[in-house]
């Protein structure tokens, strides 16, 4: 079937061209035309990519081609060469590549001096005057070095002809420092540090205040006028003490962190907040909690109350005023406790002078276990029976005394002794 169609189609085509032999020829340029404008684009693609290729690969042959950009000098420059003991320059580097660029260097630069003697210099290029002479400060980077030639002159050899304050103006909070230098400026052209010989003043104490070496304390926000005055010369400073921030919450601790208790005891916790500016105060409106009430509870005011043996951790809980949760524990360890103290036997003992008697002391705790107890044995009149971990002496003098132990103050019975030919009556003595 396919084939008959095509067959009469192509049939029908041959006898169009046959009849009208125009339109095959109109058709025969139309498709001329379109396989030559076809070509035409591809062409100039081809053409256009070649030329960008081309273009490429001649820039990276000129970057290869072209040497690498090298430091070639460093100057080293500063606002004056000529300095009087203990005044301070901050010396500047520049750097000079093979390309004919410059740049300031700042960092990886190695300063030093050749004469510690007359000058110092800092990491960060700034130098100091020791004494009278001539110092070379260098800077150097990647084995290339630039040289400045600083010269400390003596004082009193040229006249002040200029004063300034450095730096200008200032920032600081109450509380805060700022050290200002006074800066002279002589007939040489040298300069020199006068904190110490300058007369310091505050035209606003109640703001900032100034001793009589330059130093400023802030004392309240506001502005104050610092001057520095010598061989009638003035310069002046201005200080800004700014407010304070309000002070906000940093953290939250319970005092004490630890604690151990004996069983039955109380004691009273509290809560410490810490804020941003180094203050510390207690806060009350916290909400308590404990990890194990059989073992302690606390109340809502932070009383702790032993009840039961062993570990709980109690915890403090506070919401700031940005809605933000703050939470403290201490570590509280319960120790079983003294409920009784008993010293037998019970007497009343009679004994004659040097002669001893062994007493002791039954503790009693409040789990029904036994401990190790620390015990205090006492004696109510030494001078006439001493006692030492129980065992009581008699002493030279004739008479009674009562003797007692107290363990974690827990006190005992009393235990009457008599020494000499006294016969004790007085039974056992509670304490």
């Amino acid at each position: 079937m396919r084939d008959a169609v095509r067959e009469r189609l192509l049939s029908e085509a041959a006898l169009h061209a046959r009849t009208h032999p125009a339109d095959l020829e109109r058709a025969l340029n139309e498709g001329m035309s379109t396989v030559r404008r076809r070509l035409v684009r591809t062409w100039v693609v081809v053409i256009a990519a070649a030329v960008l290729v081309t273009a490429g690969l001649v820039a990276v042959r000129m970057l290869l081609d072209r040497p690498p950009v090298v430091l070639e000098s460093i100057a080293v420059s500063a606002p004056t060469s000529s300095l009087l003991p203990e005044a301070v320059l901050q010396l500047s580097a520049e750097a000079t590549y093979s390309d004919g660029s410059r740049s300031p260097l700042q960092d990886g630069v190695e300063w030093a001096s050749d004469n510690l003697a007359v000058a110092g210099i800092t990491a960060d290029g700034q130098a100091t005057a020791v004494a009278p002479g001539v110092a070379g400060l260098t800077a150097t980077v990647d084995g290339v070095s630039g040289r400045f030639e600083l010269k400390v002159t003596t004082p009193g050899t040229a006249s002040l002809t200029a004063l300034r304050i450095t730096p200008g103006d200032a920032e600081a909070s109450p509380g805060g420092k700022v050290p200002l230098v006074a800066e002279g400026t002589y007939s040489d052209g040298s300069l020199g540090k006068l904190n110490v010989t300058a007369v310091w003043e505050s035209r606003n104490p109640d703001i900032a205040s100034v001793d009589g070496d330059g130093l400023v304390t802030a004392v309240a926000p506001g502005t104050a006028t610092i001057s520095a005055s010598q061989d009638g010369f003035q310069a002046t400073a201005r200080i800004t003490v700014t407010t304070p921030p309000p002070a906000k919450l940093s953290g939250l601790a319970i005092e004490p962190a630890e604690l151990t208790i004996k069983q039955g005891q109380s004691h009273q916790l509290a809560a410490i907040a810490s804020y941003t500016d180094g203050s510390t105060k207690p806060e009350s409106n916290v909400t308590w909690s404990t990890s194990n009430p059989k073992v302690a509870t606390v109340s809502a005011s932070g009383l702790l109350t032993a009840r039961g043996l062993g570990q709980v951790l109690i915890e403090a809980k506070h919401v700031d005023a940005d809605g933000k949760e703050w939470k403290a524990q201490s570590k509280v360890t319960v120790e079983h406790a003294v409920i009784a103290v008993v010293v037998g036997p019970a007497g009343p003992h009679a004994v004659e002078p040097g002669a001893t008697v062994q007493l002791t002391a039954t503790v009693t705790y409040s789990d029904g276990k036994s401990g190790k107890p620390v015990i205090t044995w006492a004696s109510s009149r030494p001078i006439i029976a001493s006692v030492s971990n129980g065992l009581v002496r008699g002493g030279p003098v004739q008479g009674q005394a009562t003797i007692t132990a107290t363990v974690d103050g827990v006190s005992s019975n009393g235990v009457v002794v008599s020494v000499g030919p006294t016969i004790p009556t007085q039974g056992p003595v509670k304490g």
